[in-house]
């Protein structure tokens, strides 16, 4: 296409915004056209004089839109961790295209701003502290979360049989410490659903109402 017949605009105006100084106002032809973060403005060198034509304009954009969501990203992860699929929902909530979104959650991971393989491991190992459940349904937590196979595995894989154990019976004693049971037939009602819809095995449950009967045999149920 000749230069004479190109659809150009000529930025006459660069504005900063008085609410958000990192966004910059830009003015075509002294009418105001679009908002774009300073950034885009310094890597595409936009200066008063430049002119655009309509492939530029599609190019800038389309970057405004990219740093939109690195910016809307990094607000989100802020307040706390985030899995790379809560980030990947979040932007496409906010009307983000895919293309967008993709870029910005494939930058935060490439700076560990966000890492799928330690939220799980923090996940795990908060969880065992704070709040005891077992394999099966901190398997479901993270799942729901996005969290891929690989990194689940590992995270549980850091359990010892030992410290699942020992959550398991201190649930079920922090939950049952101050409940009497006619019999050990009530006990085991009561406490296997209790456990089993917390995410511990059978196996582990059966062993657990065992010591909690010897605790409460010495009590006199």
């Amino acid at each position: 296409m000749d230069e004479e017949n190109r659809n150009l605009s000529v930025i006459t105006r660069l504005e900063r915004q008085k609410k958000n100084k990192h966004r910059i106002n830009v003015y075509l032809n002294d009418e105001y056209a679009f908002a774009i973060h300073e950034d885009v403005l310094v890597k595409y060198r936009l200066n008063k004089g430049r002119e655009l034509d309509e492939a530029d304009m599609k190019e800038l954009l389309e970057a405004e839109e990219k740093s939109r969501a690195v910016q809307y990203g990094l607000n989100y992860i802020s307040h706390r961790p985030r899995t790379a699929e809560e980030v990947r929902k979040y932007l496409m909530t906010k009307g983000f295209p895919n293309p967008a979104v993709e870029e910005a959650v494939a930058g935060f991971i490439e700076r560990k701003y966000i890492d799928d393989k330690e939220y799980a491991r923090l996940w795990v190992e908060e969880r065992l502290r704070l709040k005891p459940r077992g394999r099966h349904l901190l398997r479901q937590e993270l799942q729901a979360r996005g969290i891929g196979p690989d990194d689940i595995e590992a995270a549980l894989e850091g359990i010892g049989q030992e410290e699942e154990e020992t959550a398991c019976l201190e649930l079920a004693r922090k939950k049952y410490a101050r409940r009497r049971f006619d019999s050990f037939q009530e006990m085991r009602n009561k406490v296997g659903p209790f456990l089993q819809r917390k995410g511990f095995s059978h196996d582990m449950i059966k062993k657990t109402i065992e010591k909690l009967k010897n605790d409460k045999l010495d009590e006199g149920m």
